[in-house]
C-alpha cells in the first residue's frame, strides 16, 4: 500500500497539511503517515545521552499522536459510511536533519505523496525558519511529488486544477501522477500556459498541445486551455490562480525549460510565500 508523508512542526499550517493530506489519502486510497524530524543537536551544544535522546522522543510522539488526532479526525468523519476506505493513519518522531531525513523518505518506492508547508509557512522551531530551507531543498529535489500548503490555508478542497506547463513534454512528465490525482478528486482541469515572445514557437506549441490532447495519455478528458500573455512567470501564474480561482497549482520538477523559468534565483520564495493556493509539485524522471 502506497502512502502520503505530512511532516509536521506543530504549526496551524502544518496542521492544514495533515487536513489536506487525510483529504487526499482517503480519496486517493492511500495510506498516512504523520512525523515530525527533530534534532536534539540543534536545541543544545551540551552531549545527549541516549536517555534523555530516548525521552525527548517519546515527549515528541504523544505530542505527535495529539496533534494529527485533532486534524485527522474531522477530516475522517465526513466520510462517515465508507468505514472501509478510510486510510490507516500512523505517526513517527524522527531524529535527524530535516531536510536530508525528509528527502530521504521521498525516494522511498511505497511514498506516492509528501504534503507539507511551504516557505514562511511553519512554526519557526529548531532553529526558526528550517521549514522554508526544507520546503526549497524538497521543491528542486524530492523524489515523489510534494504538495507545498500556504499559510493560513482553511479546510481542503479541489473544485478547480490547473497544470502549468511550457511545452508538451512536461505534460507527458507529469501525465501519470496528475491523471490520477484528477480521477481521484473530480476537479474541472485548467492547462495554463506563459508564452514568450516567439509567436512561431508558441503557434507550434499550440498545435503540439492539441496533438497531445487527442491521444489516449492526456491527463484529463475534459479541460480549459488557458494561454496567458508573455511576462514573468511567476507573476502572471499568481494573478492567473487568483482571478481563475485555482485551488491546486501544478507543476513540473525540472531545473530546465519552464521549471528553470520559474525555480531560478529569485522566484521560488515569492512564489511559495505568495501563492495562496496549495502547490502540487511533481517530479520528472531523472
Amino acid at each position: 500500500m502506497q502512502r502520503i508523508i505530512v511532516p509536521v512542526d506543530f504549526s496551524d499550517t502544518s496542521a492544514a497539511a495533515v487536513r489536506f493530506g487525510t483529504y487526499l489519502a482517503e480519496t486517493m486510497n492511500l495510506d498516512l503517515n504523520i512525523v515530525h524530524v527533530f534534532d536534539t543537536m540543534l536545541s543544545t551544544s551540551q552531549t545527549i545521552s541516549n536517555r534523555v535522546r530516548e525521552l525527548e522522543k517519546e515527549r515528541i510522539g504523544k505530542q505527535l499522536t495529539d496533534f494529527a488526532r485533532r486534524n485527522v479526525e474531522p477530516v475522517l468523519s465526513t466520510f462517515q459510511g465508507r468505514l472501509d476506505l478510510l486510510p490507516n493513519v500512523k505517526t513517527a518522531a524522527l531524529e535527524g536533519a530535516a531536510a536530508q531525513t525528509i528527502l530521504w523518505e521521498s525516494t522511498k518506492e511505497d511514498v506516492a505523496l509528501i504534503v507539507m508547508g511551504g516557505v514562511g509557512a511553519g512554526a519557526g522551531l529548531h532553529p526558526p525558519g528550517i521549514f522554508g530551507g526544507v520546503a526549497r531543498t524538497l521543491a528542486l529535489r524530492s523524489g515523489c511529488p510534494l504538495i507545498l500548503i500556504p499559510k493560513e490555508y482553511g479546510y481542503p478542497q479541489v473544485e478547480r486544477l490547473a497544470i502549468a506547463f511550457d511545452g508538451v513534454d512536461d505534460i507527458r512528465r507529469m501525465a501519470a501522477f496528475s491523471r490520477r490525482v484528477i480521477k481521484a478528486l473530480h476537479p474541472e482541469v485548467h492547462f495554463v500556459h506563459v508564452r514568450e515572445q516567439d509567436h512561431l514557437t508558441e503557434a507550434r506549441r499550440d498545435d503540439e498541445f492539441l496533438d497531445l490532447a487527442c491521444g489516449a495519455n492526456f491527463p484529463s478528458y475534459t479541460y480549459k486551455f488557458d494561454a496567458l500573455p508573455h511576462g514573468k512567470v511567476t507573476e502572471e501564474l499568481l494573478a492567473y490562480t487568483e482571478r481563475e480561482r485555482i485551488n491546486l497549482l501544478v507543476l513540473g520538477g525540472e531545473r530546465r525549460s519552464f521549471f528553470e523559468r520559474l525555480f531560478e534565483a529569485g522566484h521560488l520564495a515569492p512564489l511559495v510565500k505568495r501563492c495562496t493556493v496549495p502547490m502540487l509539485i511533481i517530479p520528472f524522471d531523472r
